[in-house]
């Protein structure tokens, strides 16, 4: 029998639909430069001393005496080690509470197999689909609550047994801050929930009252599982590499189960891609992806101070690429206007859930000589 909750999915709100109106567009207009602000991949190579581990690692598996197979399942040790003594080295955790995967987009799903089948889901909407689609997918009871009005998350007043959180949050591009975690925190611990945390573009905080991890939250380590990846910072969104932890002060079994789960489905992230995790740490490396990062930042900055002059109301952009713009009409509409009347790219708000409509996702992942491209057309359109 097919999975019902498959019937769920919204088809009709996707980032598909985005792709077949662009090459539609393209084909029809194949003269015309399309500029995209709606990019989620990232604009920068994956740089050389990383590459140059991943080569040596290939040139590994082409001899017996170095070949790794089977065996990492929750990551290579040596990987483990430098997200502990780079990442993590304050919090106390050991390599046995980290695990390393193939990408967070799997990981912030495949984790509730490690919770009870009618566990009661907290979702914000608007919120990367993702999470709504995993759940369903997974045939989880959920509920979807609205955002504030600071396009946050407040804690609910009755009882949760999972809450997703993203924090900097993608699409909106705000961050959560000590205060509004601790509130947090406290509503986990006194409901005995557990928060999911999606840290992937902890890179992007600029903000002095946001956290770069939620276990600096008092009490995190008894209800947080926190979620990171290589793909932003490191530019490994086609090469796959990701970590989380699962602390042991969770539950004092949890680590056991989540373990013998992962035996069981799982063969561990890619030896090749591992290895080139492990070199993302090195001096030169990080030299290189912090100057990448800050150029990220620095486009994100252009394009929130244009589109404010421009007359728009923008959340967001400060902590993470992403920032969220509020507009008068519905966004398929808009993102129709975008691409046909100025050739720029913006994504509908309405993907990521009902409430995202009036609303459009920007980015600051692609090009900074591309955004000054899109807000010249923005404004030549404006000023008429």
């Amino acid at each position: 029998m097919i999975n019902k909750n498959l019937d769920k999915l919204d088809k009709d709100n996707t980032f598909s639909l985005v792709n077949k109106k662009l090459k539609a567009f393209k084909i029809a207009n194949p003269n015309k430069k399309v500029v995209s602000l709606g990019i989620g991949d990232v604009s920068k190579p994956i740089c050389k001393p990383v590459i140059d581990a991943m080569h040596k690692a290939v040139d590994e598996l082409a001899d017996m005496k170095t070949f790794s197979g089977y065996g990492n399942y929750y990551g290579i040790e040596k990987l483990r080690d430098v997200i502990i003594k780079n990442d993590y080295k304050d919090f106390g955790f050991s390599i046995d509470e980290v695990y390393v995967s193939d990408g967070t987009k799997t990981d912030s799903t495949s984790i509730l197999e490690l919770f009870d089948k009618d566990a009661k889901i907290l979702l914000g909407n608007p919120l990367y689909p993702i999470y709504k689609n995993g759940c369903l997918a997974l045939n989880k009871n959920i509920e979807e609550l609205p955002l504030n009005k600071d396009y946050k998350l407040s804690v609910p007043n009755k009882h949760f047994d999972i809450i997703y959180l993203c924090s900097p949050n993608n699409p909106i591009g705000n961050a959560y801050t000590y205060d509004e975690l601790t509130r947090w925190i406290k509503y986990a611990l006194k409901n005995k929930s557990v928060i999911l945390f999606d840290n992937v573009y902890e890179p992007f905080i600029s903000s002095k009252d946001v956290p770069h991890s939620i276990y600096e939250i008092k009490g995190a380590k008894k209800c947080a599982i926190e979620f990171r990846s290589f793909s932003k910072k490191a530019s490994f969104t086609g090469l796959r590499c990701s970590y989380f932890i699962i602390p042991k002060q969770l539950d004092k079994n949890v680590n056991y189960y989540w373990k013998e789960r992962t035996l069981n489905r799982f063969n561990g992230a890619s030896y090749v891609a591992q290895a080139g995790a492990i070199a993302t740490y090195s001096k030169q490396a990080k030299k290189i992806q912090k100057q990448n990062i800050n150029e990220y930042k620095k486009n994100a900055r252009f394009l929130k101070k244009s589109f404010i002059e421009l007359g728009f109301e923008v959340i967001g952009g400060d902590d993470a690429p992403f920032m969220w713009l509020k507009i008068k009409e519905k966004s398929w509409k808009f993102f129709d206007f975008c691409l046909n009347k100025l050739n720029v790219v913006v994504i509908p708000g309405v993907i990521f859930g009902a409430n995202g409509e009036y609303h459009v996702r920007i980015s600051a992942l692609g090009k900074l000589e591309d955004s000054k491209i899109a807000i010249e057309r923005f404004k030549k359109y404006y000023e008429k």
